[in-house]
């Protein structure tokens, strides 16, 4: 028989309290740091747990502690999501919620969303799971992917998969910790299988839409690539890659590792040979100009103690490989003042120059909302104050001084009036609540600080422009209103639709297999 989780406050005993006491006392925080009181949750343990010595029940309510606690950040997310769909039903509430979580927790645009997915999913239709989270049994992982595997069950079906569901997380005689990860999905495969056959076979063709490829910065002048493709095209690549492994010879003194890489290296550029240590090809001079050329673009911060370079998508790179590039590269020069002078012709045409965009993107490093990570070279180019089509001197000007790297959604919320934000004299990001923020709070300013290379040049040359913005942002003036958002379906619609279309996709593919 399953033992039933019971609650317990985090009381490890007398001596763990006074340990605790002695800390807290002895604790100064340092300089900008003040200490505050949070309150106390009730945990979920299982019955053996009294039954455990002190030093157990301490480390194990600790993990418990930290589930409740991520339990806690869904709790608020859900707030905002009321908040935003009980202020006003013109703006997106999904994608306003979004924002003030990014906001408050310095989340990225897809974390932030993440877990606004995640909350409703949770609270609205699984509330017996969602209680096992907010009282640590689970964590936020767990929650994430229980999220992910049932979101495609019809509403009808979720109370009985959430009984289910709740049931299978409970400790057992063997198991007194909660799954993890990899065993939880191969549970809910199980359940979402057993009770509903269409969301199962849904979720495995909607799982090919997650294909991507990522790159991930490593030290010492190196990325990782990571790929997540069907198997059949993974086993397809690597097998490609071996045969072109098996073509070395046997003096090349490369480990079987950087052949592989090498192998990569080849398939991209269409060879059918390693290439040399080096990267050029092992017969032909001028195979690199037979492939598609790529320009790589990178920045010098004219910092001569950094003798580097710093390269969009990964970051800063050694001397060593900055003379490398260096060799064959070509430099650009340019005058910031001519980026930011609000006299020139360019300053009042809408599209800024190539050049303009390059520094702008170097300056910020990414989008400039709070917590957001999207890569500056992704985003859109965005006006402080609006340009004005009909009368350019009359609006916010295409220069350096009046413009912000924002990606597309932070971008399109600023100009529905959700957020508002100016550059400070000395070249930060300040947001504050626009006029249609769900908690319209004129005392709310979060500053966001731009992290690219040339973010030391950030300080606007030309400081009235800081006083226009701010005055823009703070009277409502920097947004044009809700009309474009009254022409896009938002998120909650869009993802009904997506449940339907896919459902009845597999619904067809069952039929064919003669599967009822």
């Amino acid at each position: 028989m399953t033992p039933t989780p019971s609650s317990t406050t985090q009381n490890t005993g007398p001596a763990a309290e006074e340990t605790d006491t002695q800390f807290a006392q002895k604790f100064e925080p340092p300089p900008g740091f003040v200490t505050t009181a949070v309150p106390a949750v009730d945990v979920l343990v299982p019955d053996a747990f009294s039954r455990w010595d002190p030093g157990q029940q301490r480390g194990y309510l600790a993990q418990r502690a930290i589930n409740a606690a991520e339990g806690g950040t869904v709790l608020y997310t859900y707030a905002c999501v009321r908040r935003a769909t009980e202020h006003n039903q013109q703006p997106d509430p999904l994608d306003t919620a979004a924002t003030m979580v990014g906001a408050s927790m310095a989340l990225s645009r897809r974390d932030a969303f993440r877990l606004v997915t995640t909350a409703v999913e949770l609270i609205e239709r699984l509330p017996r799971t969602s209680a096992l989270l907010t009282t640590g049994w689970i964590g936020i992982q767990a929650a994430h992917a229980i999220a992910d595997e049932t979101a495609l069950v019809e509403d009808h079906l979720i109370p009985e998969l959430d009984r289910r569901i709740s049931e299978g997380l409970a400790p057992t005689r063997r198991r007194t910790h909660p799954p993890k990860i990899g065993p939880l999905r191969k549970m809910l495969s199980k359940l979402v299988t057993a009770c509903d056959p269409v969301a199962a076979d849904a979720r495995t063709h909607k799982t090919r839409r997650d294909q991507n490829v990522r790159t991930t910065p490593l030290p010492g002048d190196h990325a990782r690539i990571t790929a997540t493709l069907a198997a059949v095209d993974a086993l397809e690549i690597a097998d490609r890659i071996e045969a072109l492994v098996r073509t070395a010879s046997t003096d090349d003194s490369r480990t079987t590792g950087q052949l592989r890489a090498a192998g990569l290296l080849a398939l991209s550029r269409g060879w059918t040979c390693l290439p040399e240590p080096d990267g050029s090809h092992p017969t032909d001079p001028a195979a690199q100009d037979a492939v598609r050329r790529v320009v790589i673009h990178s920045y010098d911060d004219g910092d001569p103690d950094f003798r580097g370079l710093f390269l969009p998508g990964y970051g800063p790179v050694s001397g060593h490989t900055a003379d490398e590039l260096q060799r064959t590269g070509r430099r650009r020069l340019d005058a910031l003042d001519t980026f930011a002078d609000p006299d020139s012709d360019a300053a009042h045409r809408y599209t800024p120059s190539q050049a303009l965009t390059h520094f702008c993107h170097g300056r910020d490093g990414t989008c400039v909302f709070p917590g957001c990570q999207t890569p500056a070279d992704k985003t859109d180019l965005d006006h402080i104050i609006p340009f004005n089509h009909h009368h350019p001197d009359r609006g916010g000007l295409t220069t350096s001084d009046d413009l912000a790297s924002l990606c597309r959604t932070h971008h399109r919320l600023k100009t529905e009036g959700i957020w508002a934000y100016y550059r400070n004299t000395e070249g930060d990001y300040i947001w504050i609540h626009g006029p249609h923020h769900p908690d319209h709070n004129p005392g709310t300013h979060i500053t966001s600080t731009p992290n690219g290379p040339l973010a030391h040049f950030a300080a606007p040359r030309h400081p009235h422009r800081s006083r226009l913005q701010q005055e823009a942002a703070e009277t409502g003036h920097t947004g044009n209103g809700l009309a474009r958002s009254q022409r896009r379906p938002h998120q909650r619609q869009r993802r009904h639709t997506k449940k339907r279309h896919l459902r009845a996709q597999a619904e067809q593919r069952l039929q064919k297999r003669g599967v009822s």
